[in-house]
């Protein structure tokens, strides 16, 4: 949160670290990894940064419990927390400690995304083209159905920042190793084979509006024009599913292509059978919110779509001609 929930003053280097060793001290005493891994981790940052305005430490939804949190303010001297919306935000002595309630199956995605600034979001963006989204959760398959605007589906390809970087043609034993300054980071990740610099030299839509909220990301764009990057005339071209089926042939994402193919065709067929504008044709009577109401009561039935699945189209319109009125209904 950047340290402003209590206002305080950003800490220089040493004095940050010196109370991150104090944090690191009763965490590793109170939440000691278990055989299934970490509890808690505290993304990477720079050699060179200068200070501080808050220490992020993500900590395991199941071990942030009401006694760990006592103890560890205890521990600490913290007598002033705030909550907000899953952090609890610490008053450690004039700097602020946030602990972050992370799903304990998001902990490492979560701290690879957050590592090292804004690099998450560079590396998110360069996935983009690929139908890919690198996030808290992991490296995930975006999947929209062309003829349905609303329709979302994502697939886990990868939990592991080795695989981002493979797909990104980075070397990951670099981010491993970390970065001296933000400047080698931005080199790194800019000699990427995927990397393209429009987005940054020429911001568009909601991308163009978080390089304006995150001054890492607008650092990123000064560096690569300072670099003498040149914007190519056109976007960067969707690739096609073979490209990331090449790249990840083991992640299960031909066969949640396959299944999402034939649900796809399942319910063209279902909407040809039965659809709102099926009932206001076939029951000009109905509108509105007696048209919600009858739509309710007609599929409520758990096997409803399965029925839909075995009738003719004649006998879906018999049982929308028969069917009453719901008894509250509006009308």
């Amino acid at each position: 949160m950047g340290g402003l929930l209590f206002h305080f003053s950003r800490l220089p280097r040493a004095a940050y670290l010196l109370r991150e060793r104090q944090v690191r001290a009763v965490l590793d005493d109170l939440l000691p990894a278990t055989p299934a891994g970490p509890q808690w981790l505290i993304p990477h940052f720079h050699a060179d940064k200068p200070d501080f305005g808050d220490l992020d430490v993500l900590v395991s939804r199941d071990a942030l419990t009401a006694p760990f949190l006592a103890e560890f303010r205890a521990r600490l001297g913290i007598t002033h927390t705030r909550q907000v919306k899953g952090i609890e935000s610490h008053d450690f002595g004039g700097f602020q400690v946030d602990l972050m309630a992370t799903p304990t199956a998001e902990l490492r995605t979560r701290f690879e995304f957050m590592s090292w600034g804004d690099l998450g979001n560079i590396l998110g963006r360069m996935m983009r083209p690929l139908g890919l989204k690198w996030g808290e959760s992991g490296l995930l398959y975006v999947y929209r159905r062309p003829d349905e605007a609303h329709y979302l589906r994502t697939h886990i390809v990868s939990l592991k920042i080795d695989d981002v970087l493979w797909a990104a043609g980075l070397d990951a034993a670099h981010w491993h190793a970390g970065f001296a300054n933000e400047a080698d980071m931005f080199g790194w990740a800019a000699g990427a084979s995927r990397f393209s610099p429009r987005p940054y030299l020429v911001p568009e839509g909601d991308f163009g509006r978080r390089l304006v909220e995150r001054p890492g990301l607008q650092r990123f764009a000064d560096h690569l024009e300072r670099a003498g990057w040149v914007a190519p005339a056109e976007r960067e071209p969707t690739q096609p599913p073979e490209v990331v089926l090449n790249l990840f042939p083991d992640s299960g994402l031909a066969a949640f292509l396959q299944a999402e193919a034939a649900a796809a065709g399942r319910d063209r067929v279902r909407r040809s059978k039965f659809s709102g504008r099926l009932v206001m044709a076939l029951r000009p009577e109905l509108s509105g919110k007696t048209l919600g109401a009858f739509m309710q009561a007609f599929t409520v039935s758990p096997d409803f779509w399965e029925w839909v699945d075995g009738a003719t189209p004649a006998e879906v319109q018999a049982r929308i001609l028969a069917a009453p009125l719901p008894l509250h209904s509006p009308a």
